[in-house]
C-alpha cells in the first residue's frame, strides 16, 4: 500500500482489501454497522433513504482520515521493522477500523495526526493489549527491534510519537471523548424508526449542551462545540 494523490483511487483499493479481509458486503456503510439492528431495517424504510446517504458520506470522512493515517504509518515503517515484514494485508488486518475502538485513538491522538497513534493506542488506552493476541506479540517484536537501535532516524520519530501519545493519555480531551461517547450511546439506543432521535449533529449537540457543557472546560457556546464536533467526525461518522 502507498499513499496516492487521488483519494478515490486510494479509497477503492482500501475498500477492496477491507472486503477481502473481512468478508463484509460492499454496500454496507463503513462496513461496520454501529446500530443494534441490521441495515435492512433502514433500507426497507423509504423515509431513511436520505439518512443512509448522509451516513455513508459521514463514514467516508471518517474512513478517509483513518486510512490516510494508517497508510502514513505504513509508509514510515523501515523495511527491517517486524511490522513492515508482516506485509501490508496482515498489517491492515491488525490495525484497520475493524479492530479499533475510536475512543482509544481519541485518547492518545485527539488531533488525529500522530503517525504511530494507531498502534500506540493499545499501549496507553484503558484496556491495553490482549497479551495472548498475535497483535501484541508483533508489537512487542517491533519494540524490541527499535530498542536494538539499528535505525536511529526511525527511533527519533517513534520516541516523539510515544511521548505525545503518553502525554495525551495522561490528560485526554474530555470534551472530545464526551462527544464520541454520546454518539455511541445514541447509536445504541436508537431503534431506527424515527429520524427525530437519530445520531446526527443536531441530536449530539443537544445532548452535549445538556449533559456536558457545564461540567467540562468548554461552555454552552455552539460555535465552540461545533469545532469539537468536527474533530470528533474523524473518529465517528457524524451526520451534518
Amino acid at each position: 500500500m502507498c499513499i496516492k494523490k487521488d483519494w478515490q483511487t486510494e479509497k477503492k483499493a482500501l475498500s477492496d482489501l477491507h472486503i477481502e479481509l473481512t468478508g463484509s458486503a460492499e454496500d454496507l456503510p463503513n462496513r461496520i454497522w454501529p446500530f443494534p439492528f441490521s441495515d435492512e431495517h433502514l433500507r426497507d424504510n423509504p423515509k431513511m433513504e436520505k439518512f443512509l446517504t448522509n451516513f455513508s458520506q459521514a463514514c467516508e470522512i471518517k474512513e478517509k482520515a483513518e486510512d490516510h493515517l494508517l497508510l502514513k504509518l505504513w509508509n514510515a515503517l523501515p523495511e527491517s521493522s517486524p511490522l513492515k515484514q508482516l506485509g501490508s494485508e496482515k498489517f491492515y488486518s491488525f490495525w484497520s477500523r475493524l479492530n479499533r475502538d475510536p475512543l482509544q485513538i481519541a485518547m492518545v491522538d485527539p488531533e488525529f495526526d500522530v503517525v504511530h497513534s494507531m498502534i500506540l493506542a493499545d499501549q496507553f488506552s484503558g484496556n491495553g493489549f490482549d497479551p495472548k493476541s498475535e497483535r501484541f506479540h508483533i508489537y512487542k517484536e517491533h519494540v524490541n527491534w527499535i530498542m536494538e537501535g539499528s535505525n536511529q532516524k526511525y527511533l527519533e520519530l517513534w520516541s516523539k510519537d510515544f511521548i505525545k501519545c503518553k502525554n495525551y493519555a495522561k490528560k485526554p480531551d474530555s470534551e472530545l471523548i464526551g462527544i464520541i461517547s454520546i454518539f455511541q450511546s445514541i447509536c445504541i439506543s436508537w431503534n431506527g424508526s424515527e429520524l427525530g432521535d437519530c445520531p446526527d449533529y443536531k441530536n449530539i449537540m443537544k445532548s452535549v449542551l445538556q449533559k456536558y457543557a457545564e461540567g467540562l472546560n468548554g461552555s454552552n457556546d455552539e460555535y465552540y462545540w461545533e469545532k469539537k464536533m468536527k474533530m470528533a467526525s474523524r473518529f465517528v461518522p457524524i451526520i451534518y
